[in-house]
């Protein structure tokens, strides 16, 4: 009597499970047939049944009816669901799992896919729209559509992470700059970048972090070595900061960029009271070079024409307090440091004059100019350049 009791439950247990397995092709065929909503209702029962839960076709066939109603154009399917797309990534995860002899895995994979790019075409929609944010998530969505088939989609990523810089959403910046190291993407500038991030942050820690692993990957690269330079310029460790640009224009003596850095500290220094007179007048000659080579190898670079111009005028405005505060009597050292003041405001009109001219519309740099041919007692170059000013705060 057990045996027979136990065949009837087996016999009964086969005949539900192929029941269930009829359902599953019903939905099927609802699905070729574009009935969208009797094959969803077919799908899910089964899925929901013991015998068909971890059954991957069921999935499978359950993924591909989602996926059709989140795309189709009928507003009657679109109603089935909310979150159409959702499911159908859902359900071809489980399909996955659940299919551990990868039967469906390249159908599964040329429908993510093909999910991806839908996504993709919409960020670069979005993106030429200059719609960041949302081109944003939509590359991010493309990637993860193909991490259900463990496939990394560094393209989407970059992109990303790129439109959440522009977007500057930097919490995702940083998860995309960070997936795409997992995804072991080669490339310093991903470093660079993940770092720069933190650097903004104010978080030190991780940006060294980040460029000095970047460092060990790529120990010639110069833009890394630069950036972790720019982290100490940032978190003002000059000692650190003066070391590693002179090794930077050591290793490439035709970057105009790292001469002005340079220049910028010097200058730094040189106004620093807690150094002594010597240091500071050391820095003073130091800044003067390094600017000065900057301006050789880019004569049009505005910064190092522009900076090396204020330096000797902040050089003349500190002789002129030097000089104001003498005794009344001292006339002849009055005039004498009066002389060398205005030697270096001649000294600093040919780079602010070209800086003028590179950018016209730098108001800072006319007021400057105004102030030393106003000094110099050059009027008629007093009256044009008022009359530039006039005419930009007229804009």
């Amino acid at each position: 009597m057990k045996k027979v009791a136990l065949l009837l439950v087996l016999v009964t247990s086969f005949t539900i499970a192929f029941g269930q397995k009829n359902v599953r092709q019903s939905a099927s065929n609802y699905l070729k047939d574009g009935k969208l909503d009797k094959a969803m209702e077919a799908i899910n029962q089964c899925i929901l049944d013991a015998s068909t839960a971890q059954d991957a076709k069921a999935w499978f066939i359950r993924g591909n009816v989602y996926l059709e109603i989140s795309n189709t154009k009928e507003e009657k399917f679109k109603a089935l669901d909310a979150d159409p797309l959702s499911k159908a990534l859902e359900s071809y995860r489980k399909a996955i799992e659940f299919d551990p002899k990868k039967e469906y895995y390249d159908d599964i994979l040329a429908k993510l896919n093909w999910q991806r790019n839908n996504y993709y075409n919409s960020a670069v929609e979005n993106y030429n729209k200059k719609l960041y944010k949302e081109a944003m998530v939509n590359f991010g969505r493309g990637a993860e559509v193909l991490e259900l088939a463990k496939v990394s989609d560094t393209i989407s990523l970059l992109n990303a992470a790129t439109c959440a810089s522009l977007a500057n959403e930097k919490e995702a910046s940083k998860q995309f700059y960070g997936k795409l190291l997992k995804a072991n993407y080669k490339s310093p500038v991903v470093y660079i970048t993940l770092s720069d991030i933190y650097r903004q942050d104010k978080d030190s820690a991780n940006a060294l972090k980040y460029v000095r692993i970047g460092e060990q990957a790529y120990p010639n690269d110069l833009r890394l070595f630069l950036a972790e330079t720019n982290i100490y310029l940032t978190f003002n460790n000059t000692p650190k900061a003066l070391s590693n640009l002179k090794v930077a224009m050591a290793k490439d003596s035709t970057n105009y960029s790292v001469a002005f850095a340079l220049g910028t500290i010097y200058d730094n220094i040189s106004n620093d009271t807690t150094k002594s007179p010597a240091q500071r007048a050391a820095a003073f000659d130091n800044a003067i070079g390094a600017y000065t080579k900057s301006i050789r190898l880019n004569p049009e670079y505005f910064e190092g024409n522009y900076n090396l111009g204020a330096l000797y005028v902040n050089k003349a405005a500190s002789i002129n307090d030097e000089a104001t505060k003498l005794p009344l009597e001292e006339t002849a050292k009055f005039d004498k440091l009066k002389k060398e003041a205005d030697s270096y405001l001649e000294k600093a009109l040919p780079y602010l004059e070209k800086a003028t001219e590179l950018q016209p519309a730098d108001i800072n740099t006319l007021f400057t100019l105004k102030q030393i041919y106003s000094r110099t007692n050059k009027p008629d170059k007093v009256k044009s350049v008022q009359e530039k000013i006039n005419a930009i705060q007229k804009k």
